[in-house]
């Protein structure tokens, strides 16, 4: 947690995110960003949440990852930047059965915790995207590296990564994440390509010590054991009228 964790009450919706914040937010926010590809099967079950009812006053979920550790590092953020963020599992399926890790905040705090990630989304995204020279000196050139690394680090987690003999993906939904992550990569010195996908956008990188320096991004995101575990939630089953 921060020291203040009242910094984040109240944020004006077109808020300056100060700079210490920014990073965190920013990787939080493209998190979230990465899970806007509904079109990607497995991603966000719409399916799933047709037909199972929801549980009784449950928060809806800021965002719903396949693989825990997406939704740890979210957790850990959002709690980075003041917010009481919750990590929940839902268990679903019949033989085949799958994990939908869910991230919320409480219903008072999650005005102000979408106000602040949807500020440092434009704001790191105009960072990165921006084309003004900047010295290789300078505090924001310094901060560009840091936003770039982010937004690999959040793809890599909650994007369809694949790591193949002859490069390295991530499928995601969102043109503007895809530019983001493209951007990025020439900022840590890496070339990225993208390639059209039905229903996904496909990011690679084929370089194999390009591969590897962007998959160092993710040593910063190896949180430490929760004190508390995820709350696990079994849906309840759909009881299927019998044909007479």
């Amino acid at each position: 947690m921060i020291d203040d964790p009242v910094r984040t009450a109240r944020v004006p919706l077109d808020a300056v995110v100060p700079a210490d914040l920014l990073p965190g937010a920013f990787e939080a926010s493209s998190l979230i960003q990465c899970t806007e590809v509904s079109r990607v099967p497995g991603r966000r079950r719409p399916e799933w949440r047709a037909v199972v009812p929801a549980a009784p006053m449950a928060l809806p979920a800021l965002a719903e990852f396949d693989h825990q550790e997406a939704a740890v590092r979210l957790a850990t953020l959002l709690d980075d930047l003041g917010f009481t963020a919750t990590h929940e599992v839902t268990i679903g399926g019949g033989r085949r059965r799958y994990e939908v890790h869910s991230v919320v905040v409480p219903h008072a705090q999650r005005e102000d915790a979408l106000r602040l990630l949807a500020g440092a989304w434009r704001q790191g995204r105009r960072a990165l995207l921006g084309t003004d020279p900047i010295g290789s000196s300078s505090p924001r050139n310094a901060q560009r590296g840091v936003l770039a690394r982010a937004a690999w680090r959040a793809a890599l987690l909650a994007g369809g990564r694949r790591l193949r003999a002859d490069f390295l993906g991530v499928r995601l939904g969102d043109q503007e994440m895809a530019a983001v992550l493209v951007r990025a990569a020439r900022l840590l010195n890496v070339t990225a390509g993208v390639l059209t996908r039905p229903g996904c956008l496909l990011v690679t990188v084929s370089d194999v010590d390009e591969r590897t320096r962007v998959l160092r991004t993710l040593q910063t995101a190896c949180p430490a054991p929760a004190a508390n575990p995820p709350r696990t939630r079994t849906p309840a089953p759909v009881r299927v009228p019998a044909l007479v």
